[in-house]
């Protein structure tokens, strides 16, 4: 039978107690695709020698790199937000816990994570990994959510028992949006939220492999997108008298069971209108980037759920 053929997979995920140091899972993520892979920098010598061939190969730096989509689950979330660029203030007791998330400066994160991957019948574990940037959007009802990550390099691991979580999706009917904050909005069918921190992995001189040493972040930049109705000229002209607004959207499944995302002032970066037929609905297709309000944080978000987290 030929190698590679098969189904089924998983993916666990712990936060590492020393960072590039692997940890089996402790949680494990239900997700919709993946991309995680090994980068080689390779380095193929092609000195002058009467030869227009490649001669050989010196190892170069190599590093993980990736995209994680999955459902949004607030039991989930935070474990990938820890490797972030994120100052997390855990509040709450047993059951129940609110996880505050805002923006930080720091050049490295609070922690980073091991990510485990069983594709088919092998087991393919990354250290050291960092969240370089996480979206939110909302897919035919359901609050999705993907990261994308840098790790510092790979280890081989054996095969993982999985305890799946029992967490229910956000779907439709579990959202309110608000614009400027404080005023709900019912004229908005699509949204997505991105923050991009830029991540990059550092390679030092040394003896101890080709992995990254760690990753570091860049500039922030925190956009969204939204859908509307337009019925009338006003939030236009607000976009073309470059003025600010607060904006929330709270996904909520009970008191202890939900998910916001604030932006405290965000601008309309662009605003487009138009008709695509005769008698069609006229719609805006708004971007927003965020900046800083008087706390020094572009967004804010909140998480309840019952998940307790030690870091």
């Amino acid at each position: 039978m030929p190698y590679g053929i098969g189904a089924g997979g998983l993916m666990g995920i712990a936060l590492e107690a020393t960072a590039g140091t692997y940890v089996a899972p402790t949680k494990y993520v239900p997700f919709t695709s993946e991309s995680l892979h090994i980068v080689e920098d390779t380095q193929w010598r092609r000195p002058i020698r009467e030869s227009a061939d490649v001669i050989g190969a010196v190892p170069g730096n190599e590093h993980g790199e990736g995209d994680i989509e999955m459902e949004a689950l607030e039991d989930i979330i935070p474990y990938f937000l820890y490797c972030g660029r994120t100052s997390i203030v855990k509040g709450g007791t047993t059951p129940n816990f609110t996880y505050t998330v805002t923006p930080t400066a720091a050049a490295v994160p609070t922690a980073t994570m091991s990510i485990t991957i069983k594709r088919s019948d092998q087991i393919f574990g990354y250290t050291g990994c960092v969240v370089g940037s996480f979206r939110f959007g909302i897919n035919n009802g359901m609050l999705t959510f993907g990261v994308s990550v840098i790790a510092r390099s790979e280890a081989v691991q054996p095969s993982p028992s999985a305890t799946w979580p029992t967490t229910v999706p956000y779907g439709a009917g579990t959202y309110s949006v608000e614009v400027p904050t404080g005023s709900p909005v019912l004229d908005t069918d699509t949204f997505e939220w991105t923050v991009e921190d830029n991540a990059e992995a550092q390679f030092r001189l040394k003896d101890t492999g080709r992995g990254a040493d760690f990753v570091k972040f860049g500039e922030r930049d925190v956009t969204f997108t939204m859908n509307r109705d337009f019925l009338t000229r006003a939030d236009y002209d607000l976009f073309k008298s470059i003025t600010s607004q607060s904006i929330t959207l709270e996904a909520a499944k009970g008191v202890n069971n939900s998910i916001s995302l604030l932006t405290p002032i965000s601008f309309k970066e662009t605003y487009e209108v138009g008709l695509s037929g005769q008698g069609d609905l006229n719609v805006a297709n708004i971007g927003y980037r965020a900046s800083i309000d008087g706390t020094g944080k572009s967004y804010q978000i909140t998480i309840a759920t019952q998940e307790n987290i030690t870091v």
